[in-house]
């Protein structure tokens, strides 16, 4: 077909694209509703992804975390969330003694309890541990400095404040030094931590206050057990052999408590990673599978518009061909005027899905990303999906015998 004749055509269904207004819209609508979706289900996928990367990346290397297990049967059915307390300092002792290459270690004992700093109230994570737990997790004050081992071991009345709860109970002034009391309670503030966000447990990390562990258990808890212990290896490489030499460890201590099956968890950073983006994958699928839903009843949409456009165009069509146009210009035609919406609907799609990721993502806990790459990878696979029904329903224009079509009304 010469390049004269194609321009001829296009110029046609520009101009027809102007002429029958209401199909336009609803095609571009359509496009830009179907476009949107997928774009911004793959912002939150990508989003999602780099908000677990970043979480692990602020854990720290080569750590395995140990944990009571959540989980025992009563009358022979799971209770979830009963409270296990045998994860003691005894064990701590024994697996620090046992496994090698350990670089740092802490255990911890959290517990919400009421702060107060002058007239100003709140309830709040408190986090029983060690100096080494700051270390394992690369995690620096702005504001004074991590209490010491010393500290741990006299049972000071010192603590460290999150962001957050710093802004709280202090504003915007340096609390260093200054006086808070915990369950009634007076500790003097030894510092502020670096803003981090979201830990692996999703609570607020800037929103915890962080005193000495031996501290936390009697002065303020009165308990002998901790809710996870943290420990950092020398060398990725030791990672798995150390897991299996704790559980083997704790298995056999926790026998004569738990003979059923073990009281604990022990997770290494690769697991915990594994475990987190299975799950959330399973969620991304879930979400992708919506907005691929809507993409196909968008793109039925438009084959809706198309096809009735073109069976109110018949006698058109007739017109066109009695005046030479092929079945192949006729096809062009339709398909170019679908193909014009489809794509004016796709570049509007993606700048609406860019103006919500960007707008929506400062609301939310859950991080949204645009990413340029993976916006360019959906409008391809979306102007292909509605491309393919815009020229399934042009060939319906195509199989209309000519005598028919003159005398159509």
């Amino acid at each position: 077909m010469p390049i004269l004749r194609v321009q001829q055509i296009l110029q046609i269904a520009v101009r027809n694209f102007r002429r029958f207004r209401l199909q336009a819209v609803l095609i571009v609508v359509a496009t830009m509703t179907g476009t949107a979706g997928v774009l911004v289900s793959a912002g939150y996928a990508a989003g999602g992804r780099q908000k677990i990367l970043d979480q692990f990346a602020s854990l720290g290397t080569n750590v395995i975390i140990v944990t009571p297990q959540q989980s025992r049967a009563v009358g022979g059915r799971a209770r979830t969330g009963s409270l296990v307390t045998t994860l003691n300092p005894a064990d701590y002792r024994a697996i620090k003694q046992s496994v090698d290459d350990i670089s740092s270690a802490s255990p911890t004992m959290a517990a919400v309890l009421r702060i107060r700093a002058g007239d100003l109230t709140k309830n709040t994570t408190v986090v029983g541990c060690t100096p080494e737990y700051f270390v394992i997790k690369h995690w620096l004050p702005v504001r004074g400095e991590v209490f010491e081992e010393r500290a741990n071991r006299q049972q000071a009345r010192v603590a460290l404040l999150g962001t957050t709860a710093a802004q709280d109970l202090f504003g915007e002034g340096d609390p260093t030094g200054s006086r808070i009391e915990i369950n009634r309670i007076p500790f003097t503030i030894a510092g502020v931590m670096s803003e981090r966000g979201q830990g692996l447990d999703a609570s607020n990390e800037d929103d915890q206050v962080y005193v000495p562990l031996d501290t936390a258990m009697h002065r303020l808890l009165n308990v002998n057990y901790f809710n996870s212990i943290l420990l950092q290896m020398d060398s990725r490489s030791q990672m798995d052999d150390a897991t299996e030499q704790i559980r083997q460890l704790l298995g056999e201590r926790h026998r004569h408590i738990a003979p059923a099956g073990d009281d604990f968890v022990v997770q290494n950073r690769k697991s915990l990673l594994d475990t987190q983006l299975s799950a959330f994958s399973r969620l991304t699928f879930l979400i992708r599978w919506i907005a691929g839903s809507g993409l196909v009843v968008s793109s039925l949409g438009v084959f809706a518009v198309t096809w009735i456009g073109i069976r109110n165009r018949t006698r058109e069509v007739g017109t066109r061909r009695a005046l030479g146009a092929t079945r192949g210009d006729i096809l062009l035609q339709f398909f170019s005027e679908g193909t014009l919406g489809a794509l004016i609907g796709c570049g509007t799609g993606m700048g609406t899905g860019y103006l919500v990721l960007r707008s929506v993502d400062a609301r939310l806990i859950q991080p949204l990303m645009f990413s340029t790459l993976a916006a360019g990878l959906e409008v391809f696979v979306s102007v292909a999906v509605y491309s393919t029904f815009t020229l399934i329903s042009s060939l319906r224009a195509v199989r209309i015998e000519l005598l028919v079509a003159l005398h159509a009304e």
